[in-house]
């Protein structure tokens, strides 16, 4: 951003297959929100046992 603010994202990372599946914009992604998606869009790697997490990323 060209006013020195960085945007923040959030990611979904799969530490199974060292994979960023996923970054969502706090800006317009609460928390609740990125929650859904993930249980939506990757409940593959859920079902297949995967260890998911959510990470705070800066600019990308």
């Amino acid at each position: 951003m060209s006013d020195g603010q960085h945007e923040r994202y959030k990611e979904v990372f799969c530490s199974d297959c060292q994979t960023v599946l996923g970054r969502y914009s706090t800006k317009y992604f609460s928390d609740r929100d990125i929650d859904e998606l993930v249980r939506i869009h990757h409940a593959t790697h859920i079902k297949q046992g995967h260890m998911m997490t959510i990470r705070i990323s800066g600019n990308v």
